[in-house]
């Protein structure tokens, strides 16, 4: 895709976006209920006065999706959160930063359950250039505090509104239940937002290697893995079309970087090469050779 289609598609995807939230936010909402909008996402693109592609549908279907999640669905938990006490000295925030590959960092003073704000990478970066001491309170930037029970698209419009781009879940007695960013909420509504080393990396989502195994996006298909891989993998649940979704479903969680499972009865082993708390990102296919017993089915070992 040329930088003009990206462009013109980023056009697209945000004024649909704006749109949808100019129609949750209307008073009157008789002329365009929610059942309105369902039975145009349902509806064939040649009855609509203005083509609505299917992906746009699915956006829309997204948002009335978050209508019933609460935050606490779609939140990073506590044991997932990148965080660094306000005293940090220079040297272990860069150190945070370079080793997660991440733009952001919650802070805290004394514990995790007392956050104080969020310090942004760029604003480190323009400290490097004002010859001072650096202390982290000088850059902290506020963050919302929200109850894990809130709907998600309530979390949305709050963050839109007051141009405070990360959340944290708060539980009943002040303890910190994790954290929720707006790029993670949109990316409820539009599906994954890759950045450049996301798209440098990643232009093929199936890869045969020299050693007979296969490299896959966690987003790759069973039909992809059969015809670019030459692996037939049969999936557990109708309702689920991906391979990273699949071993989560099986694992009832969302399997770790270096872990490790075994699908012995398809003679299949999957190494998770990345994953962050909500996805698998990369994974390795291994075909190996039946040498468990018949109720052996499944095991997962992290590395």
């Amino acid at each position: 895709m040329c930088s003009r289609q990206r462009s013109e598609q980023n056009k697209k995807r945000n004024f649909l976006i704006d749109n949808v939230f100019k129609f949750f936010k209307k008073k009157d909402r008789k002329l365009l209920s929610r059942d309105t909008i369902e039975e145009l996402i349902e509806s064939d693109e040649s009855d609509l006065n203005q083509s609505i592609a299917r992906n746009e549908r699915e956006m829309i279907g997204n948002v009335l999706e978050l209508r019933n999640t609460q935050v606490q669905e779609v939140m990073i938990p506590r044991t997932s959160i990148i965080s660094i006490p306000i005293t940090a000295p220079i040297e272990e925030v860069l150190e945070k930063f370079v080793d997660n590959q991440i733009s952001a960092i919650l802070v805290y003073r004394g514990t995790l359950d007392n956050v104080v704000g969020m310090l942004r990478l760029k604003d480190v970066a323009n400290w490097i250039n004002m010859n001072k001491p650096f202390n982290a309170s000088n850059f902290v930037k506020e963050v919302l505090f929200v109850p894990p029970t809130m709907r998600t698209l309530d979390l949305l419009f709050k963050m839109k509104e007051s141009g405070i781009k990360v959340a944290t879940v708060i539980d009943e007695y002040g303890g910190v239940d994790g954290i929720v960013s707006f790029i993670d909420l949109i990316e409820e509504i539009i599906g994954d937002i890759k950045d450049a080393s996301d798209i440098k990396h990643n232009k093929k989502k199936v890869i045969r290697n020299a050693d007979g195994t296969v490299s896959v996006d966690g987003q790759s298909t069973f039909d992809e893995i059969k015809k670019y891989g030459n692996i037939e993998i049969k999936p557990i649940d109708d309702d689920i079309d991906t391979i990273g979704g699949m071993l989560s479903s099986i694992l009832g969680r969302v399997p770790t970087k270096g872990e490790l499972i075994t699908l012995s009865e398809q003679n299949l082993e999957f190494e998770v090469l990345d994953a962050d708390p909500r996805k698998v990102k990369i994974l390795k296919i291994k075909q190996i050779k039946q040498n468990m017993s018949e109720n052996s089915v499944l095991k997962s070992m992290a590395m």
